[in-house]
């Protein structure tokens, strides 16, 4: 809710909304469809939820409160789209448009003519930011500033309360003003963050709006010049009653006129409407907004401005600063940018000892970033309004003393979704300081150079980028702390999973059980890239008694749910853990003590140091358990963790409520989502929750010891992969691999994926060929396949059909596989003083044993029967050495497979005996994704699944590192 004015807590006010909760995206929705008609729209993240939000409403045969059926037209791209509701609205209806980023660019011509035309529509933004050196599909408001110059009326919503709220408010200051509006919300960060809100009501939308066919006093007298006394609120352009032309060509005689005509008569006039709604609003609702939000500010002696879902979370530090620091801290909010409020500004900026302004964006070449320069210019005029001997602009401040135009500092953050902790609010505070650095300039939540290099490689990098930029490392600043702003008796969640695992679902379900159950202010936001599926993604939850003003990753969690059972491979899940947290994790392990081992020796030490309560459920046997379908599989494993976390947690206990009320809420947060699948589906899932309840197992952590890690679980840092390291550098450094896997590998493998460098190889955003082959998907996979070399028959179908060519065939002669043996060991350092010979011998009586044998033979006898009887040829006084080494060599060799096949072994005997080859399948682990299409086109049962754990990781990584010796 906005918070920019305090409440007449005597007042009643008629429609103080119903509460709710649900994402940005869907607040603008449940408005839209009440208040629209129609919609013109093309799919684009991370607005495509609003897009298609609008689509279900009208599939569903929603009627709005024109009592008319919503009109959905879906064009071929975003131009159009711009072209269709700027035609739907020239006909009278009330229209609207969702888009984002290159969406918005590319319907930025359009926008001037719906401003020229006086459309009163409204185009709902998911800010994203636009392509530069590299694509991202997260949040940035480039394509919020990029309209600044359209005409457009925008405003730009904080949380979903806001979203909710100035969609409405903007659509009548829009048909007022007959000037059409752009309504911004955070993309991801808003638009797909789910919180609590207060929704409008049908009524109030259509008592503060009416219809568009309702005939209204025109407002200003230049409509009435143009209408007469009365109009339409949304005026008919295409009316075959009255025909004219709109869209006309002008030359050099009239088009300035054209232009001119539109400040006085129509642009001069918003800023009027907007006071007036802004107080209708409230005198309706008992909600306040002005068109610039103040908290703390009528005292502070430092500001923060800004615009978008940040502001709450340096309304919590502002609060956090002057209660533990005794620093006077102002928040101002930008609701509005155009028109541009530059009375209030020039107010609220007045005499104070320094003022941040913090943009989302970066415009490079220019004098300044777009919120501060309209600041300073705004500022400009108060001062000119303190010097001059009249008043140039009357509704400015005056400012006339030197110390009346305070210090402006801008910082920049939060680019493609960068995350910006509490810490980097108060390092733009401290840099004000009269200790700070007053730096001008900086960024927030990155680093150009780090303190303590990761490699002595990097050192050096970094080095070359100081010698040549010596004051580099100041361009991005840091905090001294990181606080902890959760409200008291909050609960904060983060999930650990993999795109496709159903976390999302999970965390929505969980978050809405949460809401319907404890009725809790809750807030609930998903992390991933934009490749998503496959990747590790993560998804915060918290929920409290009180409101949650925090809208960052959390630092400090309660609660960490690993749906992940890799986790540990790429991430540190305990990150932030609070004392006496609660740790649950995905494990098919039947005893505690091998949970346990799973974990690294540091993870072991912090779950005893911190007291941390440890859970561990095999969703996946109870997902495979309760249906067949794979993909399936993949989400009912989530949903089985909704069951692990409400019986480890103690939040409903703490409320009161019993095992009954909490798997009822449950029932009823699946019936809502998966109600119109049928009742089947609901008891599935509810089914599934149940058992993810009663699955659940504890580990007794006073009982383990730390330090007691299996061999596979010992925490190392990652080097280059193998196939890497045999491929020669490149001496061209853009193109060179190795450079690259040094830089940005390393940072993604460790799990330090937020630790890149803003470098001049990151500026340039080139990326080598053929990275892609040496990214590990292990931590992807659930399961993969394993070979049977007895049923193989050479056939070829599962390497032919593997789409990541993760499952090569070799075929190797007998002594190839044993002179290979030998190299390992001489790897090693070992010296072998009579295998060299022995292995003749051992390979005549392979060659003896196997000369009648064909497919389906097991090797493993036939190799140890051939050594062992080499063996007890030597004499009594060597037999202990070629023992040994025989022992050497076998290990050399590890558990990797070979078959004996018609094609390879059979056929060449015959032509050549004594001489049939080997033939080895071997599973990349680094590429295999688990897809089972190997599986599936085997017709001799060669391949089957098995359940990745870690065992079977090393036991694949150790095979193929024995293939890759293998001539």
């Amino acid at each position: 809710m906005a918070i920019f004015g305090k409440k007449n807590k005597d007042k009643q006010f008629k429609y103080p909304g119903i509460r709710m909760a649900m994402d940005g995206s869907a607040a603008v929705i449940m408005c839209e469809r009440e208040a629209s008609d129609a919609a013109g729209a093309f799919p684009i993240t991370p607005s495509t939820d609003m897009g298609e939000g609008w689509a279900e409403q009208k599939s569903k045969g929603h009627i709005n409160i024109s009592d008319r059926p919503l009109i959905f037209v879906q064009p071929e791209g975003e131009h159009a789209a711009a072209a269709i509701t700027a035609g739907l609205s020239m006909t009278g209806l009330r229209a609207t448009n969702f888009s984002s980023s290159q969406g918005i660019a590319y319907m930025h011509e359009s926008l001037y003519a719906a401003v020229g035309k006086r459309l009163p529509y409204v185009l709902n933004i998911a800010c994203r930011a636009i392509t530069k050196a590299s694509l991202n599909v997260h949040c940035g408001h480039d394509d919020y500033h990029c309209i600044d110059d359209t005409g457009f009326i925008q405003v730009f919503a904080s949380d979903n309360q806001e979203v909710a709220d100035l969609n409405i408010i903007s659509r009548k200051i829009a048909e007022l003003s007959l000037n059409p509006a752009a309504v911004a919300q955070d993309g991801f960060l808003t638009s797909h963050l789910i919180e609590d809100l207060q929704l409008p009501e049908r009524e109030l939308i259509e008592e503060f709006l009416g219809l568009p066919e309702d005939i209204i006093y025109c407002p200003t007298p230049a409509q009435r010049i143009l209408y007469g006394e009365n109009r339409r609120r949304i005026p008919e352009i295409w009316d075959v009653d009255k025909p004219m032309m709109s869209g006309v060509v002008q030359n050099q005689d009239s088009y300035m006129q054209s232009v001119a005509g539109q400040r006085p008569y129509f642009f001069d006039h918003v800023q009027k409407f907007a006071d007036e709604c802004l107080d209708e609003w409230y005198e309706l609702t008992g909600r306040r907004y002005q068109r610039i939000g103040q908290y703390r500010c009528k005292d502070a002696e430092y500001l923060i401005i800004s615009q978008g879902s940040v502001i709450r979370t340096a309304q919590a530090t502002a609060d956090y600063l002057r209660e533990k620091r005794n620093i006077k801290v102002g928040v101002v909010n930008m609701t509005f940018f155009r028109p541009f409020p530059g009375d209030l500004i020039s107010a609220v900026a007045k005499g104070r000892k320094g003022i941040t302004v913090m943009e989302r964006t970066d415009q490079p070449l220019s004098e300044d970033l777009p919120l501060i320069s309209e600041i300073r210019n705004a500022m400009a005029k108060a001062f000119e309004n303190g010097h001059a001997k009249e008043t140039p602009f009357p509704e400015y401040a005056s400012y006339n003393k030197v110390t009346d135009t305070s210090p402006l500092y801008s910082a920049c953050f939060g680019l493609g979704s960068r995350d910006l902790q509490p810490e980097g609010i108060i390092a733009a505070i401290e840099n004000m300081l009269p200790q700070g650095k007053r730096q001008k300039f900086f960024y927030l939540g990155i680093d150009f150079v780090r303190s303590q290099a990761f490699s002595p490689k990097q050192e050096l990098q970094q080095q070359a980028v100081i010698d040549a930029y010596p004051a580099i490392r100041d361009l991005a600043l840091k905090g001294s702390e990181n606080p902890n702003l959760m409200p008291k008796d909050s609960l904060t969640v983060r999930m650990h999973s993999v795109g496709g695992w159903g976390a999302i679902t999970t965390g929505k379900n969980l978050a809405m059980t949460l809401f319907d159950l404890l009725d809790y202010n809750i807030k609930a936001n998903p992390k991933y890239g934009s490749e998503k599926k496959g990747q590790p993604t993560t998804y915060y939850l918290s929920a409290a008694p009180e409101p949650i003003r925090i809208t960052c990753e959390y630092a400090h969690v309660d609660i960490v749910i690993a749906q992940d059972p890799n986790v540990f491979t790429h991430a540190n899940p305990l990150a932030g853990l609070n004392k006496n947290g609660v740790f649950i994790i995905q494990s098919n392990l039947e005893s505690p003590q091998e949970v346990w081992r799973t974990f690294p020796r540091a993870s072991q030490q912090y779950i005893v140091d911190k007291n941390i309560k440890v859970a561990y459920l095999d969703g996946f046997k109870i997902a495979r358990e309760e249906t067949d379908h794979p993909d399936l599989q993949f989400r009912m494993q989530g949903i089985a963790f909704q069951g692990a976390f409400f019986e480890s947690s103690p939040i409903a206990e703490n409320a009161g409520k019993s095992k009954d009320d909490i798997l009822q809420a449950i029932h009823n947060t699946i019936k809502t989502k998966f109600g119109g699948k049928g009742e089947q589906v609901v008891e599935e899932n509810f089914r599934t929750v149940k058992r993810g309840f009663s699955e659940t197992r504890h580990l007794a952590v006073e009982e383990m010891k730390v330090g007691d890690v299996a061999p596979w679980a010992v925490k190392k840092e990652k080097t280059a992969p193998l196939m890497l390291l045999q491929k020669p550098a490149n001496d061209d450094p853009i193109s060179d691999i190795h450079r690259f896997f040094e830089q940005t590998g390393t940072n993604y493998i460790n799990g330090r994926a937020n630790e890149s460098l803003a470098d001049p190889f990151m500026a340039l955003s080139i990326i080598p060929a053929a990275t892609g082959i040496y990214r590990d998907m292990t931590q992807i996979r659930f399961e993969h396949p394993i070979w049977i070399p007895e049923n193989c028959t050479a056939c070829g179908d599962c390497y032919t059909a593997c789409p990541d060519s993760a499952i090569p065939g070799l075929i190797n002669s007998v002594n190839e596989v044993f002179e290979t043996n030998i190299k390992r060991i001489e790897k090693t350092g070992k010296t072998v003083k009579h295998l060299r010979r022995a292995i003749r011998n051992v390979e005549k009586k392979y060659h003896t044993l196997t000369a009648d044998k064909s497919e389906g033979t097991v090797l493993d006898p036939i190799f140890n029967k051939s050594i062992g009887e080499t063996i007890k040829e030597y004499p009594d006084a060597d037999q202990a050495e070629v023992k040994q080494e025989f022992e050497w060599f076998k290990e050399a060799m590890g558990d990797f497979k070979f078959a004996i096949t018609k094609p390879y072994h059979d056929a060449i005997n015959k032509r050549t005996p004594n001489n049939g080859g080997l033939f080895s399948i071997t599973i990349n682990p680094m590429t295999c994704k688990g897809c089972m299409e190997c599986v599936e086109v085997c017709p001799d049962d060669a391949l089957e699944p098995a359940p990745q754990t870690v065992e079977s990781i090393q036991t694949l990584r150790n095979d193929w590192e024995y293939w890759n010796d293998l001539p």
